[in-house]
């Protein structure tokens, strides 16, 4: 038989042996490449053209469609836009303001320094949940939203690729940007009560943007949604999977989860950097299909032991090593450890192909090719 790029990914999430691996490269947020890497690409690859922002804070670019064929790749991102007016403005060349109230400022010092967060409307310690109620939340009812999505949508559909809808936020990323990383989390522990006021308005506009977004697209033309945020560092958990995750974090995931699956025949992608090893069956339990970006340098990451102990309840997206091998090793090394990769994860099926993250500037083209 002759595969669709769609009927490939469709079969690797659904654990069945495909013809070969399945790709992806720049999807989602966290599958892409950085601009400073992507130009030396365009380059090594004799490729022109302007260069389209997948994601500016993290200086992401959506590659050229001559790039993706070139690569064989099997998806194709889309997602919603942000809503009108509201909290998002310019402060100068270097500083922005989202739509969350979040400041978000770059050094600027080379066209891939990512933009870190540096206020929000919440850093205040004396912070109160009237506050947060108070608070001018975007409005996931806004038009801007879902502005083109539907014809993008279904140009992908046409094309034989697989629809993967990007969905940002989460209730532990944002909820750090805007509260402050070190307040955020001690408040998991000390001041639950406005770390759960935080969380369940996160939770109820991503939602409702999820909602909006399925219903634009068409319950039957996403393929898959790809969410999620960190729980782990490179050693080990953010925090206690069985306490604080399980019992403030995870019901916000669940009811993520249930949106898409009830809204949509979509497989749900994860994502988890770090360390999500301890909380691989908490992801599995609320629905998630796939895990991504399998970071196998993190503790307890190694494939060999995801394979063997989850291969036959969830996917694995991701898993080129993007700390040493992609930056530092030779492209006969690179060579070896994706086939290797795809010889331990793709067995029977179960894996998409992509990078630990987004390519950063230090990796080469070789290497990426």
């Amino acid at each position: 038989m002759s595969w669709t790029h769609r009927e490939r990914l469709l079969a690797a999430l659904a654990h069945e042996q495909p013809d070969r691996v399945a790709i992806d490269f720049a999807s989602a947020g966290a599958t892409g490449i950085t601009v400073g890497a992507y130009e030396k690409l365009k380059r090594h690859l004799g490729v022109s053209g302007e260069n389209e922002f997948h994601r500016r804070l993290g200086r992401t670019v959506t590659p050229a469609e001559e790039v993706l064929d070139r690569f064989g790749v099997d998806t194709r991102g889309a997602k919603p836009g942000a809503p009108a007016g509201g909290h998002a403005r310019e402060i100068d060349a270097h500083t922005l303001v989202d739509e969350f109230g979040v400041t978000w400022k770059c050094s600027a010092e080379t066209e891939d320094t990512p933009y870190l967060h540096k206020d929000g409307p919440f850093h205040d310690p004396a912070t109160t949940i009237d506050d947060v109620e108070a608070f001018a939340w975007p409005d996931p009812d806004d038009a801007a939203i879902t502005d083109g999505l539907a014809e993008h949508v279904a140009g992908i559909r046409a094309s034989g690729r697989a629809v993967v809808l990007y969905l940002a936020g989460g209730v532990v990323h944002r909820g750090y940007a805007m509260r402050g990383m070190e307040r955020f989390l001690k408040d998991l522990y000390k001041n639950r009560k406005l770390a759960q006021s935080i969380m369940q308005k996160l939770c109820d506009t991503w939602v409702g943007v999820a909602e909006r977004a399925l219903t634009a697209a068409g319950p039957d033309n996403v393929d898959v949604v790809f969410f999620g945020e960190d729980l782990g560092t490179q050693d080990g958990c953010m925090f206690d999977p069985e306490g604080i995750y399980e019992r403030l974090i995870k019901p916000h995931h669940r009811r993520m989860a249930e949106t898409v699956l009830s809204n949509s025949k979509a497989k749900i992608c994860f994502h988890c950097c770090g360390s999500a090893y301890h909380f691989i069956d908490h992801l599995i339990d609320i629905g998630v299909t796939a895990l991504n970006p399998v970071q196998v340098s993190a503790a307890n990451m190694q494939p060999e032991r995801l394979k063997a102990e989850f291969g036959d309840r969830l996917a694995f997206w991701g898993g080129i090593d993007s700390q040493q091998v992609l930056p530092n090793g030779s492209p006969a090394e690179v060579a070896a450890e994706t086939r290797r990769i795809i010889e331990v994860l793709g067995e029977g099926g179960g894996y998409v192909l992509n990078s630990v993250h987004n390519l950063q500037p230090e990796v080469p083209p070789e290497n990426i090719v």
